[in-house]
Formats: structure tokens, sequence, C-alpha cells
């Protein structure tokens, strides 16, 4: 079937219509009346003589027939409902502790948009962290545990549950459903990179799992953000995102975030917003310790945002400022030693972590395990001490690394 310039249809089947059949159903309902239409939203006739189209084909849709409604945010202007949002950054920069806290502002009907006032569920998939720790941090932030959720997936044989690794998309139709059941406005996944089932450097791997879930956002209208980790060095900011630039090209909101080593905030600059003009803004903030206490009435540090506010400074010139500091040209092996302890201590400001887990981060970055143990043992102010793991309920002892404010050789000599 084809068109000549003056818009007439060409014949198919030897029979003349006025417009490209359209006879899924659902595009009818969507005309208002529940008949299927041509694309051109003439009603089609099964008696005309062509037969329904089915499979893929081509589709025309009047632009006056399209619903139109404004953008709607659930964190104006940083993170849109009905799309995807990714935080990226370092690991170690708090872009986790970033998410938490606003999402726990969520809860609390805290945030700027169009839940002002409206407390939400929100829902969390840490791959990274346990379940404790979340909840730790969460608490820290004065979120609502009622409205707070942790969305995993399990495996279940014969009434016996164990956890199993998600994967996007091919887990979305299940996750669909209970986002839906709960009523959630807002899911973090944390980081994104774990979840994707292909290889997360090619394109049409990063397009096939982010696209069913941009279009879920899309469906349920609610805010989806993924954390995603920067590669090490300078140069242009968005440019640094691990993996394929489809990252970047899939989300409708990217926030990016840097630690400004000449003063220790945090800057995040909205790099990209496809639905307002404040791409380019920038806040800055602080990081403040928080003591809460464990079911076993043990204490553990976990870091809170404070004092969000508007800044001048870019993430662009503070990873660029940073890289140029640290990395003097006459002193490039002390560089970078200082660039391992930098980072080895910008990761535990998030919280104790096993090595394990630090290890693969650091490899991500780069960074060997030797290199790891280097740093730890130079680390001073903070210092980098080996501590027992207080949310560990299993047999034995089981420990993690976390940053001290004095040298855990020296106390250990001194009988502390």
């Amino acid at each position: 079937m084809a068109t000549d310039f003056d818009g007439n249809w060409a014949t198919h089947s030897g029979t003349q219509h006025a417009g490209l059949l359209d006879i899924d159903p659902g595009r009818g309902e969507f005309m208002g009346d529940g008949i299927p239409r041509t694309a051109l939203g003439l009603p089609y006739d099964p008696c005309a003589g062509l037969p329904p189209l089915e499979g893929r084909h081509p589709d025309l849709l009047r632009a006056g027939d399209i619903r139109m409604e404004r953008p709607r945010f659930l964190d104006d202007p940083l993170i849109p409902l009905g799309v995807l949002t990714l935080i990226a950054g370092r690991a170690g920069v708090s872009k986790s502790t970033l998410s938490i806290s606003r999402a726990a502002m969520a809860t609390r009907g805290a945030l700027e948009g169009d839940y002002h006032r409206r407390p939400c569920t929100v829902a969390f998939s840490g791959i990274e962290d346990s379940l404790s720790m979340q909840k730790a941090r969460l608490m820290a932030a004065d979120a609502d545990m009622d409205r707070t959720l942790f969305l995993t997936m399990m495996d279940t044989t014969q009434g016996s549950s164990v956890p199993t690794g998600m994967s996007l998309p091919d887990d979305l139709p299940e996750i669909r459903e209970l986002l839906a059941t709960h009523d959630v406005r807002m899911w973090v996944i944390d980081p994104i990179t774990s979840c994707l089932n292909g290889d997360t450097n090619k394109r049409d791997d990063v397009r096939r799992a982010l696209d069913p879930l941009a279009a879920l956002a899309g469906k349920l209208d609610i805010a989806i953000v993924g954390i995603l980790h920067f590669n090490k060095g300078g140069g242009y900011a968005s440019d640094k995102i691990s993996g394929s630039h489809a990252f970047r090209d899939t989300v409708r909101s990217l926030i990016l975030v840097a630690r400004d080593d000449a003063d220790g905030s945090v800057i995040a600059t909205l790099d990209k917003s496809s639905y307002t003009m404040a791409q380019g803004t920038s806040y800055s903030y602080g990081l403040m310790s928080v003591d809460v206490t464990d079911d076993q009435g043990e204490t553990m540090s976990v870091p809170k945002v404070t004092g969000f506010m508007p800044t001048d400074r870019s993430v662009n010139e503070v990873i660029n400022r940073n890289v140029a500091q640290a990395s003097p040209a006459e002193d490039g092996a002390h560089a970078e030693r200082g660039e391992v302890i930098e980072w080895l201590t910008d990761y535990l400001r998030d919280g104790p972590a096993s090595f394990k887990d630090i290890a693969q981060a650091a490899s991500d970055e780069g960074y060997s395990k030797k290199q790891l143990a280097h740093a730890r043992e130079r680390a001073s102010d903070p210092w980098v001490a080996s501590i027992k793991d207080a949310t560990y309920t299993g047999k034995g002892q089981r420990r993690v690394w976390a940053l001290a404010d004095h040298d855990p050789i020296t106390s250990l000599r001194a009988g502390e």
C-alpha cells in the first residue's frame, strides 16, 4: 500500500481505500468510541475488501487526535514522573545517599512537585548493599518506613524461597504488577547496570533493557531512578558515564554528582532535563554522620544529606579541578597513590563495606586489590579500620572496612 504526493491512497488487491488500516482495537479505544479505525481516523469497514493488517507495519496518527498533558514531577525539576532518571558519579561520592534522601522526602510529601504534601510509596532495589544497611540509611534520612518497600526477586520451589538476581527487561511483567498493586511512585535501582541483561557497553543491549523500563515508567506514571558509575579522570562530565552512551540517550533526566576536594561538599548538576529549562542547574550539599541503633541495641554511623541548596559550581568544574590538583605532572606516582586513598575513603563515607564489595567497585574504577591494601595502610585522618560487622547475624564473625577518626594500629598497641 502506498500514497502519491497528492494524498491519494493507492489500491491494494484491486480496491481503493481512503486510509491506511489500523485494526488494533486499542487504537479504536484511543479514538474515544471503541470503533477500530484507519490511521487517518476513518471507521474500518470489514466489507471493503482489504484483509486486516497483522504484525509489524507503518502507522499514522493525526497530531490533533493526540491527548496532550504537561510533564509531571515527583521532584521538580530533578525527577520527572513517567520516565527514567539517572544519578551518575564516581564511587563513594554519595549517589546512593542522595537518592535515599530524595526518596525519604517523597514518603513525607516534602518534595517540590506534583506530590508536594502528598506522601507516596517508594521502592528500592539495592543490589550491592544489604537490606539492613539500606534500612539504616533510610531511617537516618527520616523516611516513613511504612511507605518504603524493598523490591527483590525470589525463586520459590516447594514453598522454599531464595533470593535471585533481578534481570531487566525479563522480570518487568511481574514487577509491573507488584508496583501497580502497591501504588509505588518512585523506584530506585542501585546500581542499574547490575540488573541489565546484556553487555552494558553495547548500545543495542542497553536499549533493549531500558526502553521497556521507560515504557513501564510511562504506563504506571512513576519515577524510575537508576544509579550509575563514572569512570575516573577528567574531561566532560557526562562523557564519564560507564557503559554505552545509550544510558544518556534513553533517560529524560540525568543528574551528575561529584565531591569538591576543596571543601568536601558534594555538587549535583542536572546535566540533562528534557522537560524543563533547568538543564545545567546545580546544587550543593554536605554529608553528616547519624547514629542509628540496630535491633541488638548496637550503634552504627551512617551518612545523611544536609544543606541541599543551589550553587554556581558545576560537576564539570569540580571533577576537572580535582584532577588538576590531585595529579601534578612532576609526581605522577604519588598522585596515583593519593587517588586510590581518596577513592577508598570517599567510598567508605557511605558506610562500612566488606572487602569483597570494595574490591568489586574498585575493579570497576581500574584499581587492584593490592592497591586497596596499600591505600588502607597509608590512609590517615580519616584512617581505614577493619571492624566487626554489626549487621551480620550468622555463625562466626564477619568483618568490614570502615572509616575511623584515629589510627587503628596505634589504638591496638595502646590496648584501646
